[in-house]
């Protein structure tokens, strides 16, 4: 059995999800023929039928099915080998640090360079689903991330921990309270997944999700549900049709910073070093002006 050829499979999931060699030619940008040509190369490699063609139209063989599924997984592990693989070329020269909305990393990112003349820092802001996803496939080098996250595999320093608050529509029952129960909250609808407030007992899956907090604050000022944001990250949303209420019985959320175990490099262990002398004042906004970041004792880095 040969190789499989990457550039075909792409050229496969397209075809399996048009189901038209033209609208999927069209997609790949590519020659009609050239698709057909690539398609029957790739059947002849595998030694099956994955299309079944008639007067009707294209459809998926069960082979094909099959191959649609696991392909997937395969290009996306290809891609994440790529991406590693220019993580590490680059090592020394360049870091791509991701940050979740709320956070201020400019101090880390500043000392860093300082540290490391010609590193090149990109920072990213990232989201609950992509924080840990994104440093798992070669995105990020480090993320500065919230709990919780499953943490297998990486090494995760904990930096400090805020209250979380909930977001309502200014005519909310409870709104203008200084604090809340999740009792009091029962009847709203939470616009998150379940796994981001475990303590929600009950919740479900919410009909319509939304990656920025710019639009659930949106959907909120709609009455179309809550959601709960740490208290850092309302410091920067203001809007006259939504309130803030500390939500009393959750614990506070951690900040931390998260680097895969098996990444190991100076510029790496300089990151966690900084990070960790960083004030939690620093990474919410609410340090005094003019505040210096103290420097750390290279002994206390975990390595």
């Amino acid at each position: 059995m040969g190789d499989l050829d990457l550039r075909r499979l792409r050229y496969f999931l397209v075809l399996a999800e048009e189901l038209n060699y033209g609208r999927a030619a069209d997609a790949l940008r590519i020659a009609q023929p050239a698709l057909s040509r690539s398609i029957a190369a790739l059947e002849r490699e595998l030694g099956v039928t994955l299309f079944e063609r008639s007067r009707s139209g294209t459809r998926l063989a069960a082979a094909g099915e099959l191959l649609r599924d696991d392909a997937r997984e395969l290009l996306h592990a290809a891609e994440t080998l790529q991406r590693r693989v220019r993580l590490a070329d680059r090592e020394g020269r360049s870091l791509r640090v991701g940050f979740m909305p709320g956070l201020i990393v400019t101090p880390v990112v500043r000392r860093l360079e300082e540290r490391w003349p010609g590193l090149r820092v990109d920072v990213l802001r990232t989201s609950w689903t992509e924080q840990i996803e994104a440093l798992r496939d070669g995105r990020f080098d480090a993320s500065f991330a919230r709990r919780p996250f499953d943490d297998e595999g990486l090494t995760v320093i904990d930096l400090y921990a805020e209250p979380r608050v909930a977001v309502l529509p200014i005519d909310h029952p409870r709104a203008g309270a200084g604090g809340v129960l999740l009792a009091d909250l029962a009847g709203d609808l939470l616009l998150q997944p379940p796994g981001f407030i475990p303590e929600w007992r009950g919740a479900s899956e919410p009909p319509t999700t939304s990656p920025t907090v710019e639009e659930k604050l949106e959907l909120i000022a709609a009455g179309r549900g809550i959601v709960i944001l740490p208290a850092s990250t309302t410091r920067y949303y203001h809007r006259p049709d939504v309130t803030y209420a500390r939500v009393i019985d959750l614990a506070d959320t951690t900040v931390c910073l998260a680097i895969e175990t098996r990444r190991e490099s100076p510029v790496l262990r300089d990151l966690v070093r900084i990070a960790r002398t960083v004030p939690p004042g620093n990474f919410s906004g609410q340090a005094a002006e003019g505040g210096q970041v103290a420097d750390a004792d290279a002994a206390s880095v975990a390595t």
